[in-house]
């Protein structure tokens, strides 16, 4: 468990395909160092150690863990210390104040060397304007000159060069890539991770039954009536009518919100179609048919993936699970005395067999940048970039991954897996998480092609007009949603007048200034191709 939080908190976010460390391999951190352009130094390469001198620096990060009081204690930071001599304090405040904390560090204008970005951490404005404010480092030039291995991930993916760069093409911010170790060819695989949550259902009782797996919404209709008629259970929705990430919804082309017209670059509003009408429509149907928890209007929605008892009561028979809670989750934690229990992840329906399912759980293969300050002088820099290159090297990646040789894993020669874990990491004293790659397998077959990209971002003066109008909007959609399904609202007679309101808070100007975002997301020019 230590070693999959390390993982989620590196720069690198990895996952495990066995390798070996290896100076021959083309990404590690050895031998040459620079090429000149004109009278300059341009870095081909990182050496060890990158300061002849411990240079120390400052990260401020939300962490919360249960395992490790500060993420300075992660198995792999010392020995990235011992090989660079860089260290680094790490600044770990409880998630819970993160946000109240942040605000408080920007307001009074005492910054760390680096802020580790998150969602209560997101600068005011966007990253140009903290650039603009004074308070980040526009990292450009330090990418051109001393980040050789990052350069080149952004020279060569298209997406994570439109990612990382902000509206104005600068570098503020050096993007985590998501990326796993390839032993056996001694190198880095870039490779966006799956979907980590989805739908799930019992599958004992589809076995019990002689039931398939359901993959089109007329096969999950067959399911739920025997799930009902045989176990008295139904299916979960969240407090807003929808399931999850629109599954079901998405199977007629829309969302619940913003969405891209076809897979195009056009963006529509779901709650405004035909289509969203037809699934609110059949949502009503299936709930006069008992066929959904008739409390699922006040229901804690964020409770949803992590409160076990809404399938360890036998009372959901379908509804949404992370990877974790997928298997014997349920028998193995102690949850359900039901010795059969078994949750396995499907993917979101369909209308017909072969279809895909277009919406899921997003990510992006760039994200949550690690942002440098304007704490960090010239003179400390140069040190600095270095030492966050050198987090894309496979030799970083594989300690960032498995820890010190030793302690956290051991080498078999004669395995065909290079890394064998340890006694300590193979075998917790807590139940481990079953059935994760398969539930990984399933819910990546589901794309992200309807929706809005996550990195369209707004200008200062869209985002306060936008959270004016949107809030609102919102509130009125999961309201009016949660009424025509239970019967409140009567979609043939009321469905018009539900337009018209929408169209009253002025909803065509948000969809405009949604599309003025994923413009400007699809139109950025990094600055150091344009020079």
């Amino acid at each position: 468990m230590l070693l999959v939080l390390s993982m989620s908190m590196a720069i690198f976010s990895s996952c495990n395909n066995g390798g070996k460390p290896s100076s021959e391999n083309g990404n590690s951190s050895s031998s040459s160092i620079s090429s000149r352009s004109g009278d300059e130094e341009i870095l081909t390469e990182i050496t060890l150690p990158i300061t002849e001198e411990t240079v120390s620096f400052t990260e401020w990060r939300s962490w919360s863990s249960d395992w490790l009081s500060n993420y300075g204690e992660t198995c792999g930071i010392g020995e990235v210390e011992r090989l660079t001599n860089v260290h680094v304090d790490y600044i770990c405040v409880p998630a819970t104040a993160a946000q109240e904390k942040y605000g408080l560090m920007l307001a009074f204008g005492e910054y760390p060397d680096m802020i580790f970005y998150g969602s209560s951490t997101t600068y005011p404005g966007g990253l140009d304007a903290g650039v603009a404010d004074g308070v980040l480092r526009d990292m450009t030039e330090s990418v051109r000159k001393w980040m050789p291995n990052y350069r080149t991930l952004l020279e060569n993916d298209e997406e994570i060069k439109r990612i990382s760069i902000t509206d104005e093409g600068k570098n503020v911010g050096i993007f985590m890539i998501r990326a796993y170790v390839d032993g056996h060819k001694q190198k880095v695989v870039v490779e966006n991770e799956p979907a980590w949550c989805g739908m799930a259902i019992r599958q004992e009782w589809l076995d019990e039954l002689n039931m398939e797996v359901p993959e089109t919404i007329d096969e999950l209709h067959e399911v739920l009536v025997a799930f009902r008629d045989n176990y008295g259970a139904w299916m979960h929705l969240f407090t807003d009518g929808t399931i999850g990430n629109d599954y079901i919804l998405s199977a007629y082309g829309v969302t619940q919100d913003f969405y891209m017209i076809d897979g195009g670059d056009q963006v529509g509003f779901g709650p405004t179609t035909e289509e969203y009408k037809t699934y609110v429509t059949l949502m009503r149907d299936w709930y006069r048919e008992g066929l959904i928890d008739p409390d699922f209007m006040s229901t804690n929605s964020t409770a949803i993936l992590t409160d076990s008892s809404y399938y360890a009561n036998d009372k959901r028979g379908v509804g949404m699970s992370y990877q974790g809670t997928v298997g014997k989750y349920l028998v193995i934690n102690g949850y359900t005395q039901n010795e059969d229990a078994f949750l396995t992840a499907i993917k979101g329906s369909v209308l017909n067999k072969g279809d895909t399912t277009v919406t899921t759980y997003p990510s992006n293969v760039a994200c949550s940048p690690t942002l440098v300050t304007t704490s960090v002088g010239n003179d400390r820099i140069e040190v600095l970039s270095k030492f966050l290159d050198w987090h894309y090297t496979y030799d970083y990646l594989v300690i960032q991954s498995f820890g010190v040789e030793g302690e956290s894993y051991v080498v078999d020669e004669n395995s065909e897996w290079y890394y064998v874990w340890t006694d300590a990491i193979k075998n917790p004293s807590t139940p481990g998480m079953t059935n994760t790659a398969e539930a990984y397998a399933t819910w990546g077959e589901q794309t992200q092609d309807i929706m809005v990209p996550l990195e369209a971002s707004f200008t200062s003066d869209e985002s306060t007009e936008y959270t004016t109008l949107f809030v609102d909007i919102e509130s009125y959609v999961a309201e009016n949603a949660v009424k025509f399904i239970i019967g409140t609202l009567d979609i043939d007679r009321d469905w018009d007048t539900y337009l018209s309101d929408l169209e009253k808070m002025n909803v065509a100007r948000c969809v405009e200034l949604k599309q003025a975002s994923v413009d400007r997301y699809y139109g950025k020019k990094w600055l150091l191709e344009e020079n």
